[in-house]
């Protein structure tokens, strides 16, 4: 009787994992995570307990929502444990060149993971409801993913963005790069925090491009493929 239970749920719990339903998941932590935890719990420069099990989270869901294919779900999980490791790492040893290995692991990450999830979004198929959320949560990721990018420039070149003297910021500032990768992102452009470097500006201006054209092409789109 226990085993029939056991087999029952990991059969719910594979279908679940394979339908699109996991998209919408995915979408609620990033929203979390990128909106929430992550800007207070890193506000004095320190990725705490709370944002590092977030993050853990936020990759796990990653690789569930990705794609159903096994091998491609299997490369991701090996990328998901690099980068989770690396991660943890850092969050023991505060070391500069482990957190430029952590910052790189996530970059990789989250680019593989925005473009398998695009891909499972725009599968053969009809359009649902969660491969909508499931569009939303690449554009999230585009803007941690961004972030990372910053984070990464900014270790390699700690004077390639200029803080404006009255803006608190942590050492590294961490939670401010995300932030300006989301502003960047929607082109909102408060002028707080400036990309001064050539590689900075580059990514800043190439982030702005497909922040104003995944909307207004890819999400319109899907919601004109909308089934209801």
């Amino acid at each position: 009787m226990i085993r029939k239970h056991i087999t029952k749920a990991r059969q719910g719990w594979h279908r679940w994992i394979d339908s699109d339903t996991s998209l919408a998941a995915l979408l609620f932590f990033l929203v979390l995570y990128g909106f929430f935890v992550y800007p207070l719990a890193a506000s004095d420069g320190r990725t705490n307990t709370l944002a590092a099990l977030s993050f853990s989270a936020v990759l796990v869901l990653g690789v569930m929502a990705t794609t159903t294919h096994k091998g491609a779900r299997a490369g991701m999980t090996i990328l998901a444990l690099v980068t989770l490791a690396s991660h943890w790492l850092h969050y023991f040893i505060k070391q500069h060149s482990v957190h430029i290995i952590s910052a790189s692991a996530a970059v990789l990450f989250f680019f593989v993971l925005a473009w398998l999830i695009m891909a499972r979004v725009f599968r053969g198929g009809g359009i649902n409801i969660h491969r909508i959320y499931g569009a939303i949560a690449v554009y999230l990721v585009l803007g941690i993913l961004w972030g990372e990018i910053y984070i990464l420039i900014y270790l390699l070149q700690p004077g390639a963005f200029y803080f404006d003297p009255t803006t608190q910021c942590g050492t590294p500032p961490l939670s401010e790069l995300i932030y300006f990768s989301f502003v960047t992102l929607t082109t909102v452009g408060f002028g707080d925090i400036v990309p001064v470097h050539p590689i900075a500006r580059s990514m800043a201006a190439l982030e702005a491009l497909v922040g104003q054209l995944y909307p207004a092409v890819l999400l319109a789109r899907l919601v004109t493929l909308y089934e209801k």
